[in-house]
């Protein structure tokens, strides 16, 4: 860390520069990027692969796969009955991530869903990050592909359809609901990534939005830094004003950025196990400095898996430092 602060000692912001960024991938290494320019090299082919679980299969994932025509699936566990849950990972990672088998597992446990994995390692595992900034937009178009041959097959419409992503696969899954045919009910984001998406170099309608979805949730835990700062679903939280430390996250500066981009996970998560009401309780208010003063004490929702999807505007909310997180409103 000492190098690299030396080096880029005359930049402007604690892990940014005018040309650089410090970066952490979902294993925790940390990498420097240049992000102003898109390299003409380091360019890596792929595709996205499809695994279905459900309550059946859970140990077992079903590889997926549609005609060449794009017309017709046959799968041998997928339950038209039931909803469809889509999670997909970020940069460097593949869908043997923890936290993404953890959430497979825990929705399994308590919903009997077709839980969907999104592998795009092939062209998440590249160390130049703009390529794999900008493959979101393939990955979420042939998830578009496969979530219309879904309804086409199944008959499953879209307002059963949840997608949620994590830093870049936010993304992913936002370009997913901007190209299905039908708009999709709904679009989770977990710390959506910022790096050249708020600090653009390339088109906004390549960043998750409220566009993208009936209804685009975002969870906000290291704003202005890896992930999202500003608001851009129909409803943002911000747990513990949504930016590095969240509690309980220690170590240098690049650590407790890391820690706590990966929070946002672990907070939907829990989420998941609340299945009879409590859980993360949130207030929406106009800034974090006036919930902080208690100015904002009406109209409590819920963050996280069960939030209400009517509901619009910026949430905050604090959390406790370890497993439980959610604080129990009184």
């Amino acid at each position: 860390t000492y190098l690299i602060r030396t080096t880029f000692e005359k930049e402007t912001k604690d892990g940014y520069g005018n040309k650089w960024l410090l970066f952490v991938d979902e294993n925790f290494n940390t990498h420097v990027m240049n992000f102003t320019e898109i390299p003409d090299q380091g360019m890596r082919f792929g595709k996205p692969y499809f695994r279905l679980y459900t309550r059946i299969n859970r140990n077992d994932p079903e590889l997926l796969s549609i005609s060449a025509n794009n017309s017709k699936l046959n799968s041998t566990y997928f339950n038209e009955i039931n909803d469809i849950k889509l999670l997909t990972h970020g940069w460097l990672g593949d869908d043997k991530i923890s936290w993404l088998q953890n959430m497979k597992d825990l929705l399994l446990v308590y919903y009997d869903v077709n839980v969907i994995t999104v592998d795009w390692g092939e062209l998440a595992k590249n160390p130049i990050y703009p390529w794999s900034a900008i493959s979101t937009r393939y990955v979420g178009k042939e998830i578009a592909k496969l979530l219309d041959v879904f309804t086409k097959s199944y008959g499953v419409q879209t307002n059963r359809m949840h997608l949620i992503g994590h830093s870049l696969g936010a993304h992913v899954v936002g370009n997913a609901g901007m190209f299905m045919k039908s708009k999709v009910h709904r679009v989770t984001g977990l710390d959506p990534a910022r790096p050249m998406f708020e600090i653009p170099l390339i088109p906004a309608d390549f960043r998750l939005d409220k566009s993208d979805a009936i209804f685009v949730d975002i969870i906000h835990t290291c704003g202005g830094l890896f992930g999202y700062q500003d608001s851009h679903g129909h409803a943002d939280f911000y747990p513990n004003e949504g930016i590095s430390a969240q509690p309980g996250c220690e170590g240098g500066t690049i650590l407790k950025a890391a820690c706590s981009h990966n929070r946002s996970t672990v907070y939907f998560d829990e989420s998941i196990e609340y299945v009879f009401g409590k859980g993360f309780v949130a207030y929406p208010c106009d800034s974090w400095a006036r919930f902080t003063k208690g100015l904002c004490k009406e109209n409590k929702t819920s963050m996280g898996y069960s939030a209400a999807t009517d509901i619009t505007g910026d949430y905050y909310l604090y959390t406790n430092n370890a497993s439980n997180y959610a604080i129990e409103d009184d």
